[in-house]
């Protein structure tokens, strides 16, 4: 398959999937800030993340972009290599799984970082 066709269809994928994911979840945490994701929730629990010390709604947007980009190279790497129904689904769900634990691991400790920052006055 073309490289092109490929980069196309990954970034036809991945504004699709982020516009359908900012419509219905960054709009939603914007209106209430009650409301947060799952996965967001899910970091903040496993990190102890103090909520008044970072921008929830900032960590918000980070966390749709980078599931969105994980759920476009996923699709991308499934259309482009895999022809089997079963053999697709299974490498997405690995591929999908693996990928999200690392990277919600990656922002989870950055922000644990932030959270945990003294600030020292003078």
């Amino acid at each position: 398959m073309n490289i092109w066709l490929i980069l196309i269809q990954f970034l036809i994928t991945f504004i699709i999937i982020y516009l359908i994911y900012y419509f219905f979840v960054i709009r939603k945490c914007k209106k209430t800030s009650k409301y947060a994701p799952v996965e967001v929730n899910l970091i903040l629990t496993r990190y102890n993340i103090d909520v008044k010390k970072i921008n929830l709604y900032g960590m918000i947007k980070v966390v749709s972009f980078v599931t969105s980009l994980i759920l476009s190279v996923t699709i991308t790497l499934i259309t482009a290599f895999f022809d089997s129904t079963i053999i697709s689904i299974i490498f997405g769900t690995l591929i999908s799984v693996l990928v999200a634990i690392i990277v919600y691991n990656i922002i989870g400790r950055i922000y644990e970082k932030k959270s945990k920052k003294v600030v020292k006055k003078k």
